[in-house]
């Protein structure tokens, strides 16, 4: 007697994971794991989908559409910053405050300061939030770092001068 060859299952299924699974990967990770474990849990406890074409498909078109942003949000920030460099270029910003005798200014320079003259002279906004700047209390130069992207950050020279010139 000859015994029914049956058909061979397969070791591993590809699973879309919409959740972050620990030990295994983060939400739309496309990862491989046994089909008993992908049926019983991942996709019972709705934390990923059997992979098909129509879904790796879908994966990869968000993919794209991510990247495209990314990189249209990268290019945006470049834009930004050669429009400051422009504007500013090596002679800096200067701002004017009102000086006592002693040369110290009333108050100090604020990163929101700096933004809305940014805004006032450049014609871009830049969010308050992206500039760091020293403790600027005194009439002189400091250098405020304003990172317009993960990957585009730039120095802008802050110059106080006293209002009265």
């Amino acid at each position: 007697m000859l015994a029914k060859k049956s058909a061979k299952k397969p070791s591993t299924v590809q699973v879309i994971l919409n959740a972050p699974v620990k030990g295994l990967g983060d939400a739309g990770e496309l990862v491989s794991v046994k089909p008993a474990y992908a049926q019983n849990f991942i996709v019972a406890q709705g934390l990923g989908a059997i992979a098909t074409k129509e879904t790796l498909d879908r994966v990869a078109q968000q993919e794209a559409a991510a990247a495209a942003a990314a990189a249209a949000a990268k290019a945006e920030a470049e834009q930004v910053e050669a429009v400051l460099q422009a504007v500013f270029g090596k002679q800096g910003a200067f701002l004017k405050k009102n000086v006592g005798p002693d040369g110290a200014i009333f108050g100090s320079v604020t990163s929101a300061e700096i933004s809305e003259m940014i805004s006032e002279r450049a014609g871009v906004s830049v969010d308050k939030k992206l500039i760091t700047a020293p403790s600027i209390s005194s009439v002189g130069t400091a250098l405020a770092e304003i990172k317009l992207h993960a990957d585009v950050t730039m120095k802008l020279k802050v110059v106080v001068i006293p209002a009265s010139m």
